[in-house]
């Protein structure tokens, strides 16, 4: 049904005539049917103006004003004269055939409409099979899956939003996603234990989920037996380097050469060294260093030990698991909650870092190589680890990571924080509500699509409203993101799947 005619346009913009008392929105998706053309166009609602059939541009002000004085509601004497425009962005034009960006107009006074069902069967073809909600209409949510494809994964992902707008459940319903199709390895660090249990009573956590042969858990904490594979998150001594170390803490020239002769004088057992020998004892082995600077070293050191994260048996660690388990396709959980920020931010440097360079060291045996799923790594409060575009091993797997099937999935509430450089490595974005002008301009600036007319759409969004920004998309989506715990109800659950008596504790 027609809502509306077009009443000026250009390439870039339509303006069209609609009925005052239609409830059009800000974002809202519309059909423009040309007349004379076989196909139509697809527009975006940016923005609805008022307007009156006066030529008399006073007219509304001094009516406004009668009205006021008069203390009158009845609108009847002045209806026949007002009319809303309704001023859209062209988002491309639909044949038979294809979806094609715009580089016509419509013919005058063209009939604009809502959309029906059958208006976007040719996005079927881009959105992919990692499903995490329903198109969006305005605040219509209809009946059409939205997701990304796999082939995404490794030119990275970045979720950004304010407190409050579904970040975590959006999460959860990529992890969801992901465990159901047992594609892509997708490694989540937690540090704040919200996404095993759901961290409110109210809501589910990925415990809950039926994949139970897709998704495994790591934790510094001790958890309760679900019927899945939880065991004790644990690394190597032997495995942190030096650049693990800095990730952490601010070395001086001095301390840095020092680590490297303890390296190479102690070689794997390096870091155990520094930490159980004396003072003294290691001045003797590394002649050259102040007993000054090696005091400094073992304090630091000594933290690394204290919550028993890491094991001076070099060979006991998860790491080497926990890729292979990547590597089947499974979802992995690394809960962190109860470490200290050090610990937590050593945790998955180190992890990520062997997940990138077992997948750079695959990359030689091409026929090995084209086996392995996409690896997605998904680390919150990003611009903790992002804010540099230094050669941490986040920045590199930004830079490289597409090369080796590897992606980042920057989750973050100010992306203005994270470098330039790094953030514009991110292809897709799912951008929820975001007040802030600066982080929407830095998304703007970054994203490779241009989102510059859907500013007026993003700082309206409501919790689990989002837009999804993305080269593999002919552009921004919106979405309404399933909610995590009502998905969950409509989950047939496969019988391979289906939970165990609770018999698998915590190991």
């Amino acid at each position: 049904m027609g809502i509306g005619r077009v009443i000026g346009t250009n390439v870039m913009e339509t303006r069209f005539r609609i009925d005052f008392e239609e409830n059009l929105q800000v974002g809202e998706l519309l059909v423009v049917e040309s007349q004379n053309k076989e196909g139509k166009y697809l527009v975006r609602v940016m923005d609805i103006e008022h307007a009156a059939d006066k030529e008399d541009s006073g007219w509304m002000s001094r009516t406004a004003g009668m009205i006021m004085k008069k203390d009158d509601s009845d609108m009847s004497p002045y209806e026949q004269y007002l009319f809303c425009i309704g001023v859209s962005s062209p988002l491309g034009y639909i044949d038979e055939a294809s979806f094609k960006k715009t580089k016509t107009l419509p013919t005058h006074f063209s009939e604009v409409r809502y959309t029906q069902a059958d208006d976007y069967e040719f996005l079927k073809s881009y959105l992919g099979e990692i499903e995490i909600g329903n198109l969006r209409s305005g605040d219509k949510v209809l009946d059409f899956p939205v997701g990304i494809s796999e082939k995404a994964i490794p030119y990275h992902i970045g979720i950004f939003a304010t407190t409050g707008m579904g970040k975590s459940n959006l999460m959860k319903n990529l992890a969801l996603s992901c465990m159901s199709k047992g594609n892509c390895g997708f490694l989540i660090f937690d540090p704040h234990g919200e996404y095993f249990n759901g961290g409110e009573l109210s809501k589910k956590g990925l415990k809950d989920a039926p994949y139970k042969e897709s998704f495994a858990v790591y934790s510094s904490r001790d958890l309760p037996s679900n019927g899945g594979e939880y065991s004790k998150l644990i690394i190597s001594s032997a495995e942190i380097e030096i650049s693990d170390l800095e990730a952490i803490y601010e070395f001086t020239e001095a301390q840095k050469e020092c680590l490297q002769t303890a390296q190479y004088k102690y070689k794997n057992d390096w870091l155990n060294k520094l930490d159980e020998l004396e003072v003294d004892e290691i001045v003797a082995n590394l002649p050259g260093y102040q007993s000054g600077t090696i005091s400094v070293i073992k304090r630091r050191l000594s933290n690394l030990f204290r919550l028993n994260l890491v094991s001076k048996d070099k060979n006991y660690s998860v790491t080497a698991r926990i890729i292979n388990q990547l590597h089947e396709g499974k979802t992995i959980l690394v809960d962190t909650s109860n470490a200290h920020e050090t610990e937590e931010l050593l945790i998955s440097t180190v992890i990520s870092r062997a997940v990138f360079e077992k997948n750079k060291l695959l990359y030689s045996d091409g026929k090995e190589f084209s086996k392995l799923p996409n690896v997605l790594i998904a680390i919150e409060e990003a611009q903790r680890v992002l804010k540099e575009a230094e050669d941490s091993v986040f920045a590199q797997i930004a830079r490289e990571g597409r090369k080796f099937k590897t992606g980042l999935c920057a989750v973050s509430q100010q992306p203005k924080l994270i470098a330039n450089e790094v953030i514009s490595q991110f292809n897709t974005l799912f951008i929820l509500g975001l007040s802030d002008k600066k982080d929407r301009e830095i998304l703007k600036n970054s994203a490779k699509q241009d989102i510059s007319q859907v500013d007026n759409e993003i700082q309206m969004l409501m919790p689990g409203e989002a837009i999804v920004a993305s080269p593999f998309t002919p552009f921004a989506v919106p979405v309404k993101v399933h909610l995590y715990e009502e998905r969950l109800k409509n989950i047939k659950v496969p019988e391979k799947n289906k939970p165990k008596a609770a018999d698998e504790g915590f190991f």
